[in-house]
């Protein structure tokens, strides 16, 4: 098996990066000269983003190293717009362009299929050309919790790369197998893992941020996030993706090496999602098959309503809705996939929908 490295980064982001690297064999372990290295991160917002200063340190230590060429690629959650939005707002874009390094919004690629080694649920997958052009891929989670998959770490941030459509068929034929196909299908050759500043209670937007101030690396995303899922305080039967990754593959978690700092010194319990601290009281959800965009704006609209409801509101999201779902309180569509034959009360177009269109919808509901 393989190591996991814990720095601390009291010293600087750049030199724990450095000595995270080291512990795990350095950077040429990793690279080569001529690479075409691909970097990952996780841009999904402004706050739980991949730390800069993280990634311009390997982006520094990569030229230096020699490598043919470095780009950054990622796609988020609402489509190219919002990718391209992110990339601006989160620093990048302008980081790219300090580099002249290319930054690529891979909701706008071309989607490539192939087959699966070892299908869990899906046979193929359609992701971007990207993935494929390059020589070596570094993957760069931030760490959070998640409302679906319990944390995202190493593992689910390669959802990254998927086609649009690809990501919201996940949500569809079951998420967290979905994630081991893709990870057994595609591989990243490093994981440098930002838990600087990382989130919990809700994830992976609309949480709270709490300072680790640690920075993890490895060669197995399994391992990185078994390691991780640790220092969250996080059983494997809570982490199901992760859960059916090792059984997959065989994974011997007991044979991790783990080097730097112990786990049980760096280990801090994360507050897990709690959507009663988000979502109004009075709201039922139903939701069998949305995606993480759709999802993802309904609890950040959740956030920005400053009233309560005065009265009960079953909010509809996905495309998926059964006749056992349909009661008696006010009836909301979330979303464009929701039947457009079922009768509801409000519908909250868009996909995903404006985060401030639920609470316009329900201004006279409000208290």
């Amino acid at each position: 098996m393989g190591k996991v490295s814990i720095v601390k980064t009291s010293r600087g982001i750049e030199k724990g990066l450095g000595e995270a690297l080291e512990l795990i064999g350095g950077l040429n372990r990793y690279v080569r000269h001529h690479d075409r290295v691909m970097l990952k991160p996780n841009l999904n917002g402004v706050e739980g983003c991949t730390n800069i200063e993280l990634t311009e340190s390997l982006i520094n230590m990569l030229l230096e190293f020699g490598v043919k060429e470095v780009f950054v690629a990622e796609s988020t959650f609402g489509g190219a717009r919002m990718t391209d939005m992110f990339f601006k707002k989160s620093g990048y874009l302008e980081l790219a362009g300090r580099y002249a390094i290319d930054i690529i919004n891979l909701n706008e690629s071309k989607a490539v299929e192939v087959e699966v080694k070892r299908p869990l649920i899906a046979e193929k997958l359609r992701m971007a050309r990207e993935v494929f052009e390059a020589d070596r891929i570094v993957n760069l989670p931030n760490m959070k919790v998640h409302y679906a998959t319990g944390i995202t770490l190493a593992l689910k941030n390669l959802k990254g790369v998927l086609a649009v459509d690809e990501k919201r068929r996940f949500h569809e034929i079951g998420l967290d197998k979905a994630i081991v196909d893709l990870n057994n299908t595609i591989r990243p050759h490093l994981n440098i893992a930002d838990c600087i500043m990382c989130m919990e209670r809700m994830g992976p937007r609309g949480g709270d941020m709490v300072q680790l101030g640690l920075i993890m690396a490895g060669e197995d995303p399994a391992e990185m996030d078994y390691v991780g899922s640790r220092i969250m305080g996080y059983d494997l039967d809570e982490v199901r993706h992760l859960k059916y990754f090792v059984e997959a593959n065989g994974t011997d978690l007991g044979g991790i090496e783990v080097v730097g700092e112990t786990i049980e010194d760096v280990r801090h319990p994360f507050k897990k999602v709690s959507f009663d601290s988000i979502v109004p009281g009075q709201f039922t959800i139903h939701n069998r098959n949305a995606c993480s965009s759709c999802m993802n704006a309904f609890l950040l609209s959740c956030s920005l309503m400053d009233r309560e409801p005065n009265r009960r509101i079953d909010v509809f999201l996905g495309s998926i809705v059964e006749e056992k779902d349909i009661l008696e309180g006010l009836r909301v569509a979330f979303g464009n996939c929701c039947p457009t034959d079922m009768h509801v009360d409000r519908r909250v177009k868009g996909c995903p929908p404006y985060p401030f269109a639920l609470g316009e919808s329900l201004k006279r509901d409000l208290e």
